[in-house]
């Protein structure tokens, strides 16, 4: 099966082997640009006819669409926003092959819409890693990373656990949530234990001293 990343790598070698390139300088931008002319098989055009990537709609927008995000993936997306996107579209096909399979079943399931929403953001804020400004101290950035990409995953666990309130979760199989939740309340309860214990030693120490 073909998949985005191949499609690129593949249009990439083919470019550097057969591009008839000029350089010209297109109306109305600041910057040239180097029209390349590149054969693909049948299966490829049929690949890039039937791919979703962004907004792009015609051949050459999904190509440079495309030939954008395989650059974001060599260089690292240092931008969280545009990280986000490129995981967003990384993962509309599977997502929309969901939503096929869930159509046909006649059912819903809001965590999996919910994995959907949120793993981008997640993955985007972790791919684009700490951002430092000049003069920022390496504690300090690496504490607000770690807040934003914490923020992030207990978004993520909110929105699941928020589920189980429900006797019966909108889920394709409605005792997924609550199936689970059992060690995860556990967990819950060791830690509040021990955040209480933490607590009575603390004021046993200020009333000794």
């Amino acid at each position: 099966m073909v998949n985005g990343v191949d499609f690129a790598r593949r249009i990439l070698d083919r470019l550097r082997m057969n591009a008839n390139v000029y350089e010209t300088m297109e109306p109305g931008m600041s910057s040239k640009t180097v029209p390349l002319s590149v054969r693909v098989s049948d299966d490829d055009a049929a690949f890039l006819a039937r791919m979703q990537i962004g907004g792009a709609t015609t051949p050459s927008e999904k190509l440079r669409a495309l030939l954008a995000a395989e650059r974001r993936r060599r260089e690292g997306a240092e931008d969280p926003a545009e990280a986000v996107e490129m995981f967003a579209d990384m993962l509309r096909p599977a997502h929309r092959r969901v939503r096929g399979l869930a159509e046909e079943a006649e059912t819903t399931s809001e965590a999996v819409a919910k994995l959907y929403e949120r793993l981008p953001e997640l993955v985007g804020v972790a791919y684009s890693g700490p951002r430092r400004a000049k003069g920022e101290a390496a504690d300090f950035v690496l504490k607000r990373f770690e807040g934003r990409l914490l923020d992030q995953a207990f978004a993520l666990v909110e929105d699941i656990l928020a589920l189980g309130m429900l006797s019966q979760a909108r889920c394709y199989d409605p005792d997924a949530i609550t199936a689970r939740l059992g060690p995860v309340m556990e967990l819950a309860e060791l830690i509040r234990l021990s955040r209480q214990q933490r607590g009575e030693n603390n004021k046993g120490e200020r009333s000794d001293g």
